[in-house]
């Protein structure tokens, strides 16, 4: 099925109403395997703690992504360690609802959080970490303009094997709006 239109989505603050959806999301196998993070098993406490730790942490800018059509959580995207004398910060995104994995929701997700690094943020600077297992992610950063600059041999442990991470940035007079 081909889309023209990614899905409308909206973007907040996370809120504890999509703590169930991320608890499950956050605890896919399938999720998991394709993040950084996210290793261990994670409880209702756990994600509880997390959403607090994030959602008041001045060097932090943290979105829920949610469907506009149903108000479903489907993931986060945010922009951490966000450094104002640097201009620079990193980006994380976890679409983890797989129903809408291909649609182009993780697309607009970065996109926000990219536009909101440098046009709200005033960040000259956008880095990254990927797996390099993880091919959809890879060719999104490409897509968008991000550059790979390093990688770090056998960084994370999935699958019972050590995996490389890449890492990349997109530099703001590097960054063409693809709206």
């Amino acid at each position: 099925m081909t889309h023209d239109r990614p899905p409308a989505i909206l973007m907040r603050k996370p809120e504890p109403a999509d703590l169930e959806a991320l608890f499950h999301q956050k605890n896919d196998p399938e999720v998991k395997r394709l993040l950084g993070g996210f290793s261990r098993p994670q409880s209702h406490t756990d994600l509880q703690q997390w959403l607090e730790s994030h959602r008041t942490r001045p060097d932090e800018v943290l979105w829920s992504i949610l469907s506009e059509e149903t108000g479903r959580c489907l993931g986060h995207v945010g922009l951490y360690k966000v450094d104002p004398i640097s201009r620079s910060a990193e980006l994380g995104i976890m679409i983890g609802d797989r129903s809408v994995w291909g649609l182009g929701i993780g697309r607009e997700a970065t996109l926000f959080a990219i536009r909101h690094a440098f046009f709200n943020e005033n960040l000259n600077r956008v880095s990254l970490t990927v797996l390099v297992s993880n091919d959809r992610a890879k060719r999104l950063y490409h897509k968008v303009g991000f550059v790979q600059e390093g990688l770090f041999r056998q960084a994370q442990f999935k699958d019972g094997k050590y995996v490389d991470v890449i890492a990349m940035a997109l530099l703001r007079e590097e960054f063409v709006d693809v709206a």
